[in-house]
């Protein structure tokens, strides 16, 4: 779910306070720049993925 739509259901229930933070955060989503080749590599390193084995820590 991104943003937009999560605007789009604040703003069905009325929420207006809800819809313009969902707003205001596409729109600084969408200002920022691309990331880089290692900025992407050290995210892949943070973010869990349930797809991958995890470790059996002793």
């Amino acid at each position: 779910m991104d943003a937009e739509q999560l605007a789009a259901e604040a703003a069905a229930r009325g929420d207006k306070a809800g819809e313009a933070y969902w707003l205001h955060v596409q729109k600084v989503v969408d200002q920022a720049p691309p990331l880089g080749p290692e900025q992407i590599a050290r995210l892949r390193v943070l973010i869990w993925s349930d797809t991958e084995p995890r470790s059996q820590a002793a």
